[in-house]
């Protein structure tokens, strides 16, 4: 029990991944993406991420764009499990830095660009109460107990832990203009990838009516109860234990481009990420489970992905963008486990992951700008992948905000997004008489406020 408590206590503070994007791709990467989810055909400082070869396009001269969001998404568990001491539980993660950085020089037929983004992760998740997977092991001792002829009916636990994952991308590449209506890109990201687990379980209580060990009735510490009839595998499996573990390693992800200029009121884009392999190597400080060896590599794959985009003013004042993004996930390996086990992608994916997009923007004025999205999401994971640690859902995004052009030279950008999330349900069958069948439903919420400022010299 005590690794199984400890394993669930570390999945809780696996990395965070943000709302848009595949199962471990974060794409909300600029304020401009947050009031309008479809930049996949752009041609602006912000292609250098979305449309890189678009930025062909471009005028000759130095481009800069800042931006910054602060996320906050709360995340909801119910389970039916009978024996908790509560059915609902609740999480925040908070993301108050999210930054994206892009630069970009265009000299005639070239432009060299850079980018800096957190290419995934960016996120821990915080339960005040734990969750029904962890807590469920716990509220069975009771049952356990009794069921050895001691009259118990109460636990209660205490759980520390925090989390952090940082996945951070720095890209290169140059863009070409083949002439004045088709762009072309090649470049590359360099992903480092850094993940901590740090907590501890401890003061794990129950309310033993033995007539010796414990003839009030009063809560005490399940360990020394073990430990004074005599029971010492029970006692070592509810002791305290302590995790403090960092696990980094890097890849590099090729990426090509294409875009086309079809006239003045139509343009298409088109970007190939490759898949990035990458390892992580685990650097264990203090692991009083011995769930995490001391030099452990574990795969840790990014996806490839796909996007398509396009734009078109049907008017002058009015501009339409669509994209769409397809994940590669079934190609990349990305360490998911079952049960403290390793599992093959296909053993929990059915399909890949996928999204579209739609964006609207209105020239209000010679400097105001208002915009408009939508993104919808499709996941492929089976009910195998799901659990209350790591879930993935089905998704709406609506953004909104603006750009107001303080000059012809610099422009800022505001913007807000909320996702819903479809719920899901899993069932769960009986496996024990103190493991009755039960039922978990996942749901989450987002909202993000962005803002960003763009810059030619």
């Amino acid at each position: 029990m005590k690794r199984k408590l400890v394993s669930v206590m570390v999945a809780l503070c696996m990395p965070a991944f943000l709302f848009a994007g595949g199962l471990v791709t974060n794409t909300n990467q600029s304020a401009s993406f947050i009031r309008m989810p479809a930049l996949d055909a752009v041609i602006g400082i912000e292609g250098v991420y979305y449309n890189p070869a678009g930025l062909a396009q471009l005028e000759n001269g130095l481009y800069v764009s800042l931006s910054n969001q602060y996320i906050n998404q709360k995340r909801s568990v119910t389970s039916t499990f009978p024996t908790l001491n509560s059915s609902d539980y609740d999480g925040v993660v908070k993301a108050p830095l999210f930054p994206s950085a892009y630069v970009a020089y265009k000299a005639n037929k070239f432009v060299f660009s850079f980018a800096f983004n957190p290419i995934g992760g960016g996120g821990g998740a915080e339960y005040d109460s734990g969750l029904p997977s962890f807590e469920s092991m716990v509220s069975q001792i009771p049952g356990m107990v009794t069921l050895l002829g001691i009259p118990t009916t109460a636990y209660s636990l205490d759980l520390f832990f925090k989390g952090s994952s940082t996945y951070f991308g720095y890209q290169a590449g140059i863009s070409y203009a083949i002439n004045d209506a088709i762009g072309v890109f090649g470049g590359a990201r360099y992903v480092t990838a850094k993940n901590t687990y740090e907590g501890n379980i401890s003061d794990i209580m129950i309310n033993p009516q033995h007539p010796l060990v414990n003839p009030t009735g009063g809560m005490m510490l399940a360990s020394t109860f073990f430990t004074e009839i005599g029971q010492p595998v029970y006692a070592a499996m509810t002791a305290d234990a302590e995790v403090d573990v960092v696990q980094q390693g890097s890849g590099v992800t090729p990426i090509i481009g294409l875009s086309i200029v079809a006239s003045e009121k139509l343009n298409f884009g088109v970007k190939y990420e490759f898949k990035t392999n990458m390892e992580l190597t685990t650097e264990t400080k203090v692991d009083g489970t011995g769930l995490f060896p001391d030099g452990e590599v574990i795969s840790n794959d990014m996806p490839a992905m796909l996007t398509l985009g396009v734009g078109y003013k049907p008017i002058d004042k009015l501009s339409v963008s669509g994209g769409f993004h397809y994940y590669f996930d079934k190609s990349a390996n990305y360490g998911k486990k079952i049960n403290g086990a390793f599992v093959e992608n296909t053993d929990v994916i059915d399909n890949n992951y996928w999204e579209a997009a739609i964006g609207l923007e209105y020239q209000i004025t010679d400097n105001i700008f208002a915009s408009t999205g939508y993104l919808y999401t499709q996941t492929g994971v089976n009910d195998n992948y799901q659990s209350d640690m790591a879930h993935s859902l089905n998704t709406n995004s609506f953004g909104v905000g603006g750009k107001y052009l303080v000059n012809e030279n610099l422009g800022i950008n505001i913007g807000f997004m909320t996702t819903l999330y479809t719920s899901y349900t899993k069932d769960y069958a009986a496996v024990a008489p103190t493991t009755p069948a039960y039922s978990e439903t996942y749901n989450r919420s987002n909202m993000v406020f962005a803002i960003g400022i763009d810059y030619k010299f």
